[in-house]
Parts: structure tokens; sequence; C-alpha cells
């Protein structure tokens, strides 16, 4: 008796085991729906070590498998050679990376990516409670083009003293998705801080106000998906960041 008691303890700790990780796959493709191969994509782990990494295949698939469930801080994506300062393409060809970011590996999880020459860097997604219905978003977008302006700088900390790279605000168009339905923008407001140097260098970034989802009432205690496109109009660039903007699951008083 006691040793099926220990086999079937051992049994159940071992399937257990086995459903504390979760899959986390996709496909990467450009802005005209081509694939594209030989992607990297890490996830990170809170201190921003890498926890995960895969390239993805031919068709522009990939699949992170077994990854130990729970909170990530983000997903990096992008061929590793674009990125400007490896220098091993040609300019014209050098782009800027894709993010995710608070990633819940709590389940099997379908992240689709696209990248180009914009990013939208630091998305974060947040409610107003007790005011207006509406979802506030910031992100900082950069262009790669300003970036490869000023290439000269070998040196990437005496560059930052002396480059503006993101966008100003008459070329910067966004569109923003919650689980990929459309969301109305309702305003962009435009802020400019001084850069970590504190000169007089101001860095643009930008407040998103859209309207709330709309099942946002069933969608407690689940993550949304929400992605902002963005487009440097000045420069014809693409880019889009996800944020999955976690939904509380408030109970109301008297509720068993």
């Amino acid at each position: 008796m006691r040793t099926i008691l220990s086999l079937t303890l051992a049994f159940l700790t071992f399937v257990s085991h086995a459903t504390d990780t979760v899959t986390i796959s996709g496909r990467v493709t450009d802005y005209n729906g081509n694939p594209v191969d030989s992607c990297t994509i890490c996830l990170y782990n809170p201190n921003f070590t890498t926890a995960y990494e895969t390239l993805s295949g031919p068709d522009g698939s990939y699949a992170i498998e077994n990854v130990a469930e729970g909170d990530y801080a983000g997903i990096f994506a992008m061929r590793i050679k674009e990125y400007p300062r490896m220098n091993q393409v040609a300019p014209e060809d050098m782009k800027l990376e894709f993010w995710a970011w608070n990633v819940p590996a709590h389940r099997d999880l379908t992240l689709d990516i696209r990248y180009d020459k914009l990013e939208l860097y630091g998305t974060t997604a947040f409610m107003e409670y007790g005011g207006r219905p509406e979802l506030l978003i910031y992100t900082r977008p950069m262009s790669v083009t300003k970036v490869l302006a000023f290439s000269n700088y070998l040196d990437k900390s005496a560059a930052e003293k002396e480059w503006k790279v993101t966008v100003d605000p008459q070329y910067m168009q966004f569109e923003v998705y919650a689980d990929g339905t459309p969301l109305k923008l309702m305003s962009v407001q435009h802020l400019s801080f001084p850069n970590a140097n504190g000169n007089a260098l101001n860095d643009d970034c930008y407040l998103l106000q859209t309207e709330l989802p709309k099942d946002i009432a069933d969608h407690q205690g689940r993550p949304y998906e929400i992605r902002v496109v963005g487009h440097n109009t000045e420069y014809d660039e693409w880019g889009e960041n996800v944020y999955y903007m976690h939904v509380p699951a408030y109970r109301f008083g008297g509720e068993k």
C-alpha cells in the first residue's frame, strides 16, 4: 500500500512539473508580410539576463519551448547583423529591434513579430481608474536614419551627448490594438525631456490616450496584448512594440 501511495505521489509530482512549462511561438515578418528567417528572439529575466533564446525558421516561424512558467521582463527580436552598431550589412538594410514587455508566461503564448527601421522603446500601457474610461500609453520612437546620421561616433556614451534619435511630432503617426482589435486614438500628447546627460538636447516621447477595449469587463485577471504601431513619415519608417497589460481581478462586496 505504501509503495502504491509513493508511486502515485511521484507520478503526480512528475505531472505537476511537466505542466509548469509553456511555449511562446509565432511568426516574424516584415511590413510587406514577407517572412524573416534567422531572426534572434530572446526572452529576458527581470534582471535582463537571457532566459531563453531561439531563431526563426525559413518561413519566419519560431518557438521558445519549455519556458518555466512565470512573468518575464521582455522579448527582444531582430536579425543581430542588421543592428547599426554591428556594421555587418549595408546602411539601407540596417534596422532597429522589436520589444514586447511585461511578458506573462502562464500558458502557451502566441506573439507575432514585425520590425523595421523604427523602434518604439519603453512602451507601457495603463488604465486610469476613478476617472475617464481610457487607456494611457507611453512610448519613445527612435529612428534608424537618425542613428546612422551619427554613425561616425564609435563611443556610444559620447554619441548620446550629441545625438537626437527620436522623432519630431509632426512626423509621428500611431495605431493601437488590444488583442488585435483596433482602439480609437483619442489624443496624442508630445512630451519632451532633457536627455540623460542633462544638456539642452531633448528626447521626444509620447503619451497616447485611447478608448478602453470593449470587453474589459470580461477580461479581469487576464492580460491584454497592447500593440502600438508607429510610422515616421519623414523617412517612411515603421515599427511596433507590445506591452502585456494585466487587468486586476476585482471582487464586489459580499461576493463569496
